[in-house]
């Protein structure tokens, strides 16, 4: 059974016309993840093998976290035989945390207090509660990289301009292995993941050009403009640069939003919109979901036994 849990935050009182639409279309933020994530998971069962996605949200911003107290402490028993059903959710401890994504930049730490805490918060569950998984999404993904691979990345604003719209991400061979199946998911001969972007953003290495982590860290993949985007610890770590939790809608509505708070030139805006919006190009936000739900589910293939 897979059980990430949603930490994201709620639809803020000072919502602008774009975030209501979503909000009114979508539901909220970690709403859009479950949907995505159940429906990966039932198109991954198969006979007696089903896997199922509980989830919870969590207000961040507002100082709310998963208890450590709900967390798994132990490894997830094997099926048996002789079960009558599946258990409440609620009776069961918390398998992995899901980071979604935010729109201030993981440095804003004065502006933003809420980010430290989260920013400790990874770090205690990481250290002492190794049963638990993360995954996370653009500033998640930023967020986790920050908490758990200072010494060898860092983040901060990309000198190259924003990356936006549907972004063809090609992916790592190591990342590819880790995942049995998942080659011949992708489309083309070029083994890429279309996601769609939206990030001034980046984790690039420490020092130097070279992107070099840890043993045991994967690197996911790359585009023109990023050269991580994503990273991969079996069996513990998994994120996104991009959002396979957007898809044209939200993605043109998020752009709006920005584009408003940040006060961009008309032309900036349609020029974004265009990369977002086209036509005829689909995403891999299916294929990136399955990876997800395999991660969380362990039936990923260096994940530990």
């Amino acid at each position: 059974m897979a059980k990430p849990n949603g930490m994201g935050k709620q639809l803020p009182v000072t919502a602008t016309g774009s975030e209501v639409a979503v909000y009114r279309a979508r539901g909220l933020y970690s709403s859009q993840f479950r949907h995505l994530l159940q429906s990966a998971a039932t198109r991954l069962s198969h006979g007696e093998h089903k896997l199922t996605i509980f989830t919870s949200a969590y207000d961040i911003v507002g100082g709310s976290f998963p208890p450590l107290e709900s967390l798994r402490t132990a490894p997830c028993p094997e099926p048996s035989s002789n079960s009558t059903g599946t258990p409440h959710p609620l009776s069961q401890p918390i398998d992995g945390i899901l980071v979604t994504g935010a729109a201030p930049g993981v440095y804003d730490t004065d502006t933003e207090p809420w980010i430290k805490p989260l920013e400790s918060y990874i770090q205690t569950v990481y250290t002492h509660y190794p049963y638990v998984k993360f995954f996370g999404s653009c500033f998640g993904h930023q967020i986790l990289a920050q908490a758990l691979l200072s010494s060898a990345v860092k983040v901060e604003v990309c000198p190259h301009g924003r990356e936006m719209g549907l972004v063809p991400v090609s992916l790592c061979p190591e990342f590819i292995a880790s995942f049995p199946g998942l080659e011949e998911k992708l489309p083309g001969t070029q083994k890429q993941m279309r996601l769609q972007m939206i990030h001034g953003d980046w984790v690039v290495p420490a020092s130097g050009p070279d992107v070099e982590l840890p043993d045991g860290w994967l690197n996911v993949g790359s585009t023109e403009l990023c050269p991580i985007q994503g990273l991969l610890f079996p069996g513990r770590v998994l994120t996104y640069q991009g959002h396979f939790e957007f898809d044209v809608f939200i993605n043109r509505e998020t752009c709006l939003a920005f584009g408003r708070r940040l006060g961009w030139d008309r032309e900036v805006v349609e020029r974004f919109l265009g990369l977002i919006e086209r036509e005829g190009e689909e995403d891999d936000s299916g294929v990136a979901a399955e990876v997800v739900v395999r991660f969380f589910a362990g039936l990923d293939a260096c994940a530990p036994v």
